[in-house]
């Protein structure tokens, strides 16, 4: 069973051109290279000023290095560098091949270790879904994990269809501490089965004009009830710093529900609806395209979502053998 610990992006690399990305290329084409990428940042990226980013002065500064680089690779690393001064977790550049080449790396700490998992849903009955999600029975407690929001992850049939199991229990404990993402359109699918009617869980808006500070209107995020029923008792919803992206407009949507609590802690805070574009060589790159609201109001991106009962969790748990997280949800069934 393979689990998706890391934000999912669905990014489709761009072929540019028929030289080996480590073959020498010409000065001229490095500049042209450079010159497209900041310009296209520099015209649709969001967080410019949110992050107080000095755009101006990062092309100062990494123009005449990336420009002196002797091949594609090495110029690779320059924009890799100039590019992590953006502390985004969606800004990727990806290789040839397809394979991603991160920008930055939070070294955040997951309140989730497998292999204590592991021994958790030994007893729990467990019933393994299509890829990165599963449910099972965990000492009388109804207990759904989702791992990622992908259709290679989970399909919504299949949930519906496990779902139906659990249609008259008081409580369910719903796990996403490993989930980093993926297409937020199944997300609010799954959400809609917990929706008593539409609600909005958030606001977007994205760049609209040169200026960094230049937006569009702020646009509601509804999520809307999907289904036969929807699921009215208790749910404790367990988050940690690897919710990410997509996983963030869930558990967004999710806490605007008065019998929903949040369990664990704060989630990633990343946010962003990237888009990709070509460089050169076969090598391509992804542009943060908008900022993101709780229905507070409140940016998610760097920020994030903290929970309502803050539980936390250290690698000497996880060494013990235990999860501090799931035992606090287990603790919180009804008396039967």
């Amino acid at each position: 069973m393979r689990w998706l610990l890391l934000c999912v992006l669905a990014l489709s690399a761009c072929g540019c051109g028929s030289r080996s990305p480590t073959a020498p290329t010409p000065a001229a084409d490095f500049a042209s290279q450079f010159d497209s990428l900041w310009s296209t940042f520099d015209r649709d990226y969001s967080y410019f000023d949110y992050k107080h980013i000095d755009w101006n002065a990062l092309r100062d500064a990494y123009r005449p290095r990336a420009l002196a680089a002797t091949d594609q690779s090495g110029f690779i690393a320059i924009i890799r560098e100039m590019l992590s001064n953006l502390h985004d977790v969606h800004v990727v550049i990806r290789d040839p091949g397809g394979a991603t080449v991160t920008t930055y790396d939070p070294h955040t700490f997951t309140n989730w270790d497998r292999s204590v998992w592991d021994r958790y849903i030994a007893r729990a009955g467990w019933t393994q879904g299509q890829v990165d999600w599963g449910h099972g029975v965990l000492d009388g407690v109804p207990y759904i994990v989702i791992g990622g929001w992908g259709a290679s992850s989970i399909r919504t049939a299949d949930f519906d269809a496990a779902f139906e199991r659990y249609r008259t229990a008081p409580m369910i404990v719903l796990d996403v501490r490993m989930n980093g993402g993926g297409d937020d359109s199944l997300a609010f699918e799954v959400a809609g089965r917990f929706m008593p009617s539409s609600i909005t869980s958030g606001f977007v808006k994205f760049r609209d004009g040169a200026s960094h500070a230049s937006f569009g209107p702020l646009m509601p995020r509804v999520v809307n009830p999907r289904g036969p029923w929807q699921y009215r008792g208790a749910v404790l919803l367990l988050i940690g710093q690897r919710c990410a992206s997509s996983n963030e407009s869930f558990i967004s949507a999710m806490r605007q529900l008065p019998n929903v609590t949040l369990i664990g802690d704060r989630t990633a805070g990343a946010s962003a609806n990237p888009m990709s574009y070509p460089l050169a060589n076969g090598w391509s790159y992804t542009v943060s395209r908008w900022i993101e609201y709780t229905a507070d109001s409140q940016v998610i991106e760097d920020v994030g979502i903290a929970p309502r009962v803050p539980v936390a969790a250290t690698t000497a748990d996880f060494a013990a053998g235990r999860d501090p997280v799931l035992d606090f949800a287990l603790s919180m069934r009804p008396p039967s």
